[in-house]
C-alpha cells in the first residue's frame, strides 16, 4: 500500500514593517536612533496601497506570508485597525498565517485590546528590561507599571502575548525575575537580545557584556532554569536551544549528550524549509532585505513584484542552502571555529555585503573565537 507523501512544503514570504517613525517612548538603546533613518511616515492610501502589492505577490507567487507590524509604536497609528483588519481578512483567506505587533503597552486601551482579539493575531511582543527601577531608566519613567498592566489585560482577553529583553551589563541579573514573573503571568515566550550596536546603542556600547561576562551570564543561567519547576520544562528546553552558545557550554560542562538528546536530533536550529523572501519597510516605504543593508527600492512607487524581480541581493538572501554553504566554508577557514567540537550546533552569521557578495564571521560573544 502506498504512502501518502507530505505536502510539499511553500517557499515563505515575510513583511517587516516599520509603519511609523512615531513613538512615545525615547529608549536610550532604541535602533531608530541611527543616523539617516526615516523620520516620515506614509499616509493611509500609501499604506494600504503597500499591503496590497504585498499580498498580491504573496499570491502570485504561491507563498506563505507572515507579517510584523512595528514602528515606532504602530499603535499610534490613527489607520492602523484598518491596516490591521486587512492583514486579518487574508489570514481568513489563507493568505497570511501569522501577524506579530510590536507595540508599546502605554497605547493599549480596552478598545485596542479587543480589536487585536477581533483580528486573530498570532502575537503582540511587549519589551521589559528588567524590574521597575531598572527597566524605568532604560525605557521611561511608568513603563514598568504600563508593561505590566498591558501584559494582564492582553493575557485576559485571550490574546497570545509574548516579552522581549535587551540584555545589558546591569539588568542581566534581573532576568531571572523578569522570567518568574512571565511565567506566573502564563507567559511562555521571552525574546533575549544582545545590545545591537547601531542606533542609540552605539553610545551605550560600553554596557555590552564582554565574551566572558557573557559566559558567566550563561553559567548562572543555566543553573537557574535546573530549578524550574517540571511544567516549565518546555520553557526550559527553548530557551536553551534558542541560543547557540549553549552547546559550547555543555561540552565544557561535560553535559553534551543531555544537550543532544534536548535538542531531539536537530543540532542545526537554521536547517529545514525550502527558503523565502524578507521584506523589510520602513516608514517612508524604502525597501531593504535585512535592516543594514542597502536599499532595493520604494513601495508603493514600485511593487513587491517589480522590487523582487530587479534585486540579485533579494534573491541571494533567500536561497538558503547557497547562504548556509557560504557560513559553513567561513567556519573551515576559521582555524578555532573549524575545530570546535560543537560546531554541528553553530554557524557563522552575516557581517555584511559588498557588492552581492555576503561575508561571514564567527559570533562575537563566543569566548573561544
Amino acid at each position: 500500500m502506498a504512502t501518502e507523501s507530505a505536502p510539499k512544503q511553500k517557499k515563505t514570504c515575510h513583511l517587516g514593517w516599520h509603519i511609523t517613525s512615531r513613538c512615545n517612548l525615547s529608549c536610550k538603546h532604541c535602533l531608530r536612533r541611527t543616523p539617516g533613518q526615516a523620520t516620515k511616515d506614509l499616509g493611509r492610501e500609501e499604506c494600504l496601497a503597500i499591503l496590497e502589492s504585498f499580498l498580491q505577490f504573496t499570491e502570485s507567487n504561491d507563498r506563505s506570508a507572515s507579517i510584523q507590524f512595528s514602528g515606532g509604536n504602530p499603535l499610534l497609528r490613527d489607520d492602523f485597525p484598518e491596516l490591521l483588519e486587512k492583514a486579518a481578512k487574508a489570514k481568513r483567506r489563507g493568505i497570511v498565517k501569522r501577524i506579530q505587533i510590536l507595540g508599546n503597552p502605554e497605547t493599549l486601551d480596552a478598545a485596542t485590546i479587543s480589536h487585536l482579539k477581533e483580528c486573530d493575531i498570532d502575537d503582540i511582543t511587549i519589551s521589559m528590561d528588567g524590574l521597575e527601577e531598572t527597566n524605568d531608566r532604560m525605557r521611561g519613567k511608568g513603563n514598568f507599571k504600563a508593561a505590566l498592566n498591558g501584559i494582564r489585560n492582553l493575557m485576559k482577553a485571550g490574546v497570545p502575548t509574548s516579552m522581549k529583553f535587551t540584555l545589558v551589563r546591569d539588568n542581566a541579573e534581573e532576568l531571572k525575575e523578569v522570567i518568574k514573573l512571565a511565567l506566573g503571568e502564563g507567559i511562555n515566550h521571552i525574546g533575549i537580545g544582545h545590545l545591537i550596536l547601531a542606533g542609540g546603542a552605539i553610545e551605550e556600547r560600553n554596557r555590552r557584556m564582554s565574551p566572558m561576562e557573557y559566559r558567566d551570564y550563561l553559567i548562572s543561567m543555566m543553573s537557574f532554569l535546573d530549578t524550574l519547576p517540571e511544567e516549565h520544562a518546555g520553557f526550559r528546553r527553548s530557551f536553551l536551544s534558542r541560543n547557540s552558545l549553549y552547546p559550547l557550554l555543555f561540552h565544557e560542562l561535560g553535559r553534551l549528550e543531555e544537550y543532544r538528546q534536548m535538542a531531539s536530533g536537530k543540532p542545526n536550529r537554521r536547517e529545514g524549509g525550502p527558503g523565502g523572501v524578507m521584506f523589510v519597510v520602513w516608514s517612508d516605504g524604502e525597501v531593504v532585505p535585512r535592516r543594514e543593508m542597502q536599499r532595493q527600492g520604494y513601495v508603493p512607487g514600485a511593487s513587491f513584484q517589480e522590487i523582487y524581480d530587479s534585486s540579485p541581493l533579494i534573491k541571494l538572501m533567500e536561497d538558503k542552502e547557497y547562504i548556509r554553504k557560504l557560513s559553513r566554508e567561513s567556519m573551515d577557514n576559521h582555524v578555532k571555529c573549524s575545530v570546535c567540537p560543537v560546531r554541528e550546533f553553530c554557524s557563522h552569521g552575516m557581517a555584511g555585503i559588498s557588492g552581492y557578495r555576503p561575508y561571514f564571521a564567527p559570533n562575537r560573544d563566543c569566548w573561544c573565537c
